[in-house]
């Protein structure tokens, strides 16, 4: 791809703090600015891992570990990519996608359109998420109906949110996914005492890079939906922006300092991308171990209203039937994470957008916040909407997996802009770096189009 002239700072540009800051040098003095990763990871560990990632290995047993692991390692870099754009340049990401060449409609740039088509997609996601979540607190607590729990978890998740400010979401995400890692992780360990028990044999057998072709749908939906999918990389950008990343750099004035301070942001928000991979890609093949061990030998998964019910077996078969009280708070603990964590941070995905429609002005807070205010409202409760029809969070998940995967299309490819058309000579990464984005670029065009003709 031809390098471009890098385009000249933008004073318009006005992150939500202006105060210029030295960025760490050490690593665990860099642990103290993570952040942004945590509310990802968030929405990261609940739908895919617990739905998508347990109903492939139930299905398809050991041989895919190597879907779910790639799935997880593969597409940071083109999350890091979008978090570095953010921080040279101070933009999130549909404002810097706005800023492309090519094909507008109404003067929005149309990958801006192919992420709104998404946004719509992800209501459908989500719904079977809420509806997952209110499974749980019906069975938990039967005395209100399925109904009328998805009323209030859509009233809870807005009041969560509506207010804007970044630390409430980072430390809510943060303490609503601790309790249910740590009790997978503690299974995965616990069913080597039980009828249960895997060997190293079973999972190197995950390590095959065999790919049955009735399980091409499933494989897809869980590698979109598991790791960094496409929302969460967009969202990611917000999350870096609101932080401070961007505005601690300070405004691009190509002087020496400046490129010093974006260095060492740049590396403080990779540090941060690194650990929350760490994370979701522990959990998430935790998640995939324990549906291929207990669920394989288990009657087949029917989604429904008792979809969640049955995978509490994961729990059960090898805790005991004491257990599954433990796994329904548990599993309410990491799917309302997901919705709570997904609410927020699509909530200023869609301000963004109104900003570039000109119904709002992006810098100005009070406008922003009164339309992640309004964005609060609107996206749970249409998702719960959409649950209440529609009834089968698995097949909601599994599609929002397969937008993933196609979506990621179009992410890649403004990663690929950001790298070699925006990215300052004096800033620019490794060779490593750079295979590692291209072998991301090429496994998301090839799993985009194995979705599309499978």
């Amino acid at each position: 791809m031809e390098r471009k002239s890098i385009m000249p700072h933008d004073p318009t540009v006005k992150p939500y703090q202006t105060d210029i800051r030295t960025p760490p040098s050490g690593f665990f003095t860099s642990l103290r600015f993570l952040g942004p990763g945590l509310i990802l990871s968030a929405a990261i560990v609940g739908s895919g891992e617990l739905i998508a990632t347990t109903a492939l290995g139930a299905k398809a047993g050991f041989i895919l570990l190597w879907v779910i692991l790639f799935g997880c390692l593969i597409k940071v870099a083109v999350q890091l990519e979008h978090g570095r754009n953010c921080i040279i340049h101070g933009r999130p990401s549909f404002q810097s996608w706005n800023r492309g060449k090519g094909i507008r409609i109404f003067g929005i740039h149309w990958t801006v359109y192919s992420g709104v088509l998404y946004l719509i997609a992800t209501f459908f996601g989500q719904g079977g998420v809420l509806g997952g979540s209110a499974q749980v607190a019906a069975y938990v607590f039967p005395r209100f109906s399925l109904e009328v729990w998805l009323g209030i978890l859509v009233i809870l998740i807005a009041l969560l949110v509506f207010h804007g400010k970044y630390k409430p979401v980072e430390w809510i995400a943060t303490a609503l996914n601790f309790l249910f890692i740590s009790t997978v992780l503690y299974c995965v360990f616990a069913i080597q005492w039980t009828p249960y028990a895997y060997s190293i044999s079973d999972l190197a057998s995950g390590f095959t890079f065999h790919l049955p072709p009735e399980m091409i749908a499933l494989a897809l939906g869980a590698f979109g939906i598991t790791g960094v999918a496409a929302g969460e990389t967009v969202m990611y950008t917000y999350w870096c922006w609101e932080k401070g990343y961007a505005a601690w750099t300070g405004p691009r004035d190509g002087s020496p300092e400046w490129f010093d301070r974006a260095r060492g942001w740049i590396r403080v928000m990779t540090i941060d991308a690194l650990v929350s991979m760490i994370v979701y890609t522990v959990t998430t093949c935790a998640f995939y171990i324990l549906g291929a061990a207990v669920l394989k030998s288990q009657p087949t998964l029917a989604d429904g209203n008792e979809f969640i019910f049955q995978l509490s077996g994961l729990f059960t078969q090898v805790l005991g039937d004491g257990s599954r009280m433990v796994f329904m708070l548990c599993a309410f603990t990491v799917l309302f994470s997901t919705i709570f964590a997904n609410t927020a941070g699509f909530s200023r995905v869609w301000s963004d957008f109104f900003h570039l429609c000109k119904l709002i002005d992006w810098n100005n807070e009070a406008q922003r916040k009164r339309s992640i205010a309004i964005m609060a409202w609107v996206f749970p409760l249409t998702c719960g909407i959409i649950y209440f029809f529609i009834q089968k969070p698995l097949l909601l998940v599994i599609f929002m997996g397969i937008s993933n995967s196609l979506f990621l299309i179009v992410v890649a490819w403004q990663a690929l802009i950001f790298r070699y058309c925006r990215t300052d000579k004096e800033l620019t990464p490794s060779k490593f770096y750079d295979f590692i984005l291209w072998l991301s670029i090429f496994s998301i065009a090839y799993l985009a189009w194995r979705a599309v003709f499978s």
